[in-house]
């Protein structure tokens, strides 16, 4: 589990701010958009429709250029560990929006993957709300860039930096695993549970197989933006300078399972990265090309074969 003790920015009920807790497989780095082509937020272990450009669908569902690191990448093409499927999903802890109408701040928690389910919409029996008084799930489920699986909570007042009696520090948490039969991701404000999204959840749909709970290396991102794409900003109430206090993060883990590294032996990356340097570190590059890298062959599409996957 994840947990962050933050003080959120100006006051709850505004709209603009764009506070974040998060987290994002190692191999993407966000804001380096040559670095998450085709990585990010794929979390996927077959060899179909899902790991083509806009999953091979003509109706706009995803404007993804597939998946790069596929499960079925050819021998002697440019992959971290060939014969395993690699991404760079996204578990977001909170990122905060506000209610205008109730004149609160909500806690939007989410998990961001692809390949996508028709109309974004995973199996919601397999998704569990403990309160629907303070959570309800997001009517926005996504787009052609990300399915997003997303909860919203209302937030106390007193949680922020201004405001009557604000200033106080709350928790925000993910608890995860994952285990393709029993996984599952819960998020918590707080002691309370907000909601639970089970790895049954997101079964094959349409012509997708199942995309999995993350097993790669997740680097935690603590961010605060601002942003018309994210929400309409309301400047004249948005007190500059603003500030998102973090207390604490702490990460635990369950006795005798305990790995602090981005470069796992069965998920690598550093020496991927190292290989890519320019994707990972230059912010003005926005795709994998521009940077001077192609995309590795697979098989599906590449008329090569790979001593590691065969198609059944």
């Amino acid at each position: 589990a994840l947990e962050v003790s933050a003080n959120l920015p100006n006051y709850g009920r505004v709209t603009g701010l764009w506070p974040g807790m998060w987290t994002m497989g190692n191999l993407g780095r966000p804001g380096y958009l040559a670095s998450t082509q085709g990585v990010w937020p794929y979390s996927y272990e077959a060899c179909d429709a899902g790991i083509t450009p806009n999953q091979s669908s003509p109706d706009g569902i995803s404007y993804l250029p597939g998946q790069k690191l596929s499960v079925c990448t050819c021998d002697n093409e440019d992959h971290p560990n060939q014969g395993v499927g690699r991404g760079a999903p996204e578990i977001d802890i909170l990122e905060g929006e506000a209610d205008t109408i109730l004149g609160v701040g909500v806690a939007s928690q989410s998990l961001q993957i692809a390949p996508f389910d028709i109309w974004y919409m995973p199996d919601y029996d397999f998704i569990e709300v403990y309160n629907f008084t303070t959570t309800t799930m997001n009517t926005y489920a996504g787009g052609p860039f990300q399915q997003a699986v997303s909860a919203i909570s209302t937030l106390n007042v007193t949680w922020y930096e201004f405001g009557e009696e604000a200033g106080y520090f709350q928790k925000y948490a993910i608890e995860y695993l994952n285990d393709d039969d029993n996984g599952y991701i819960r998020w918590f404000v707080g002691e309370n549970p907000t909601f639970t999204l089970y790895a049954t959840s997101l079964h094959p749909s349409g012509n997708i197989d199942w995309r999995r709970i993350s097993k790669e290396p997740m680097s935690a991102i603590l961010n605060l933006g601002i942003s018309n794409n994210w929400a309409y900003i309301d400047w004249q109430y948005i007190f500059f300078p603003v500030t998102m206090s973090i207390d604490y993060v702490r990460l635990y883990q369950p006795k005798g399972s305990t790995s602090i590294t981005c470069d796992p032996e069965d998920y690598p990356t550093y020496d991927y990265i190292q290989s890519h340097l320019n994707a990972y570190y230059n912010a003005n590059l926005t795709d994998w090309e521009q940077a001077g890298y192609t995309f590795p062959k697979n098989i599906l599409t590449g008329g090569c074969s790979s001593s590691k996957f065969s198609l059944s």
